[in-house]
């Protein structure tokens, strides 16, 4: 089961690279992580760029200001996981969280 991460992103360079290193670091690795800018104008692009070439499950995508909500949405749109899991570009999470989340799902 492929689980997408997508997180949404703006002006969050003093977290960034602790929230992507929870992500890529999963002890669950089917993931695609979907890093969506929301227009930023700090260092955000150019920290998901360099976490985009070291991770191939990522997939990195630049848009125009337009809010949290229509940049998840855009997210949605653009994810093939079985399972989609949000997080915010100022958060992080446990190394095994989306392992446990799986196994849940799958229990039913």
């Amino acid at each position: 089961m492929k689980v997408s991460v997508i997180i949404p992103i703006y002006n969050a360079e003093k977290y960034l690279k602790k929230c992507l290193d929870s992500v890529i670091n999963q002890t669950y690795k089917n993931l695609e992580i979907i890093l969506v800018n929301d227009g930023s104008i700090d260092n955000s692009e150019n920290i998901c760029l360099e976490y985009k070439k070291m991770d191939d499950r990522i997939l990195y995508f630049y848009k125009s200001n337009s809010g949290v909500s229509d940049t998840r949405n855009f997210g949605i749109i653009n994810c093939t996981g079985d399972k989609i899991f949000f997080l915010d570009s100022d958060d992080y999470i446990d190394k095994d969280l989306i392992e446990k989340l799986v196994e849940k799902s799958i229990e039913g």
